[in-house]
């Protein structure tokens, strides 16, 4: 994989790390009216002159009808028969047809659409497109937004007169026209032929929808997903894995909760069957590893949560012999989830400034003092809180005066990590008695968080992209402490909501999702 540090092209160039790839290129687009006005490159001169000329008319043409199909403009489309071809359908195609190759992303980030092969790559985190033209020298790709034409080596959008005819005359086309589905199979892979975005509920084996809610946040996390699908580190130098293929049972000695994830994802994403899924391997492993898990009572899923964090970082170090360093540790917990938190403490008497830094792997929020309010309450109100510069309950030492007093404190996120996991605090530790009782406070969820306000000002404004955070999962929990249930909502592929109760699966709308009584909140950085 690229580094995330510029790397000189081909043509002795040096090009932008990925992270400013796709902003680039939105800046570079051009309006409509100048499209035509677009000087044709070289490269794609000599390629149309080229044997591979029909080829590429054929794949260039798929594409803008794809990309256009898709356009706001477009709600409702007509066939040329007459027929209405409703807007979720065209979506759909999208989602089948543009879903990265690599690692088959498609909601949260940029795709390009290769000219010369049926490669589709990202434009953003992974930066495959990238990845494919400099590994294969396919110089030309098709945004998928616009469908405009790209080359690698101009670094810049480019345009050919007969390109343009194609383009300029389905534009203008009273309708778009149906490929044959021997021409759609001919010219572009399709990943979600067998299973549907790994799109299907978990059986309740006895209160586990603790577990499966939080299964189905991984699932459906692309970083995530990425990970198990293109490191096979891990299950091939596994030996507990070794020796659960040859015994054929899991034990307390080859419990392995990285390997019984593997397996769940490989069922999900490679199998026909939509029936919902039974997770007794997992389950099996889990009572292996954490002996509280043992048992039909109901957990908390925001712990079970860090108890999987924490045995993908204990397994990923047992495999790959690495030594642990937080700053730069590859295992799937911190290459996700992982930030850092900046505490700043504030002398009242000399005005200095002590800063310290500490890991975070997500944020534990407050509710619980937030009921008087004239407004309703959200998550910025929480972060707010969470944030805010507050006096020391004891006396502090000044390390720069070396004078006590009551010094104050706040907090800063420090690192952004690529994936944000919030806790709302809904449970509550009653000490009087020795009991715990639900916060019912409701939260309105943001589906964009920016969380610029929250951050350092050492971060760097390059990263003010990652600043945006884009919602893909929620946990809520539903009843009360010790009767209640949990269920997860997913936001799929094709931008839809979906609600996982166990087994069953339902679209819910997007009112529903920013009033739902959110427990667990997950956000992945979404570019610009």
């Amino acid at each position: 994989m690229l580094s995330r540090k510029s790397v000189p092209s081909s043509n002795g160039k040096t090009l932008p790390p990925s992270n400013q790839v796709d902003s680039q290129i939105q800046e570079q687009t051009p309006p409509p009216d100048n499209f035509s006005s677009m000087k044709p490159c070289s490269h794609i001169k000599s390629v149309l002159e080229s044997k591979a000329k029909d080829n590429v008319f054929i794949t260039y043409r798929q594409a803008v009808y794809i990309a256009q199909s898709i356009s706001k403009d477009n709600i409702y489309t007509q066939k040329k028969d007459g027929a209405v071809v409703s807007n979720n359908k065209l979506v759909e195609l999208k989602s089948k047809s543009l879903r990265c190759t690599e690692c088959s992303l498609n909601n949260f980030h940029h795709n390009f659409i290769c000219l010369q092969c049926p490669h589709v790559g990202c434009c953003s985190h992974h930066n495959h497109a990238y990845v494919h033209y400099k590994m294969n020298q396919h110089l030309f790709a098709i945004d998928s937004h616009n469908g405009l034409l790209y080359c690698f080596l101009c670094g810049d959008y480019i345009n050919d007169p007969e390109l343009e005819k194609i383009r300029i005359g389905m534009s203008n086309s009273s309708g778009y026209r149906s490929l044959d589905e021997e021409e759609t199979e001919a010219n572009y892979d399709n990943p979600t032929s067998k299973a549907v975005s790994g799109l299907k509920g978990f059986i309740n084996l006895g209160s586990t929808c603790f577990m499966s809610c939080i299964l189905q946040t991984l699932i459906h996390n692309p970083i995530i997903k990425y990970q198990f699908f293109n490191n096979d580190l891990h299950y091939f130098n596994c030996e507990h894995n070794y020796d659960y293929i040859t015994n054929g049972a899991i034990t307390e000695e080859n419990a392995c909760i990285t390997c019984s994830i593997d397996n769940i994802f490989k069922n999900f994403f490679t199998s026909d069957d939509t029936e919902g899924f039974g997770m007794t391997n997992l389950l099996m492993t889990s009572w292996f590893k954490k002996k509280s898990l043992a048992g039909s009572q109901e957990q908390d899923a925001h712990e079970f949560w860090q108890f999987l964090l924490n045995e993908f970082h204990q397994d990923y170090h047992r495999v790959s012999k690495e030594k642990f360093d937080h700053d730069h540790c590859k295992c799937i917990t911190h290459s996700t989830f992982s930030g850092q938190l900046e505490s700043s403490i504030i002398c009242s008497e000399c005005n200095s400034t002590t800063k310290t830094t500490d890991p975070m792997i997500d944020l534990s929020l407050e509710i619980d003092h937030m009921k008087k309010t004239d407004h309703s309450l959200n998550l910025y109100d929480c972060l707010d809180l969470f944030t805010k510069e507050e006096k020391l309950d004891v006396m502090y030492k000044c390390q720069h005066c070396d004078n006590r007093s009551r010094a104050k404190k706040s907090l800063r996120i420090k690192k952004i990590p690529p994936v944000l996991s919030i806790q709302l605090k809904r449970f509550k530790h009653n000490l009087h008695n020795d009991t715990f009782s639900k916060i019912e406070i409701p939260i309105d969820i943001p589906l964009f968080l920016n969380i610029t306000k929250y951050t350092s000002a050492s971060i760097s404004p390059e990263l003010d992209g990652d600043k945006i955070f884009e919602l893909f999962a929620l946990v809520c929990h539903i009843g009360s402490v010790n009767t209640g249930h949990y269920i997860v909502i997913i936001k799929n592929g094709n931008g839809q909501w979906l609600k996982f109760d166990d087994s069953v699966i339902s679209l819910i709308s997007q009112e529903e999702v920013v009033k739902a009584n959110a427990y667990l909140l997950f956000y992945i950085t979404h570019k610009i």
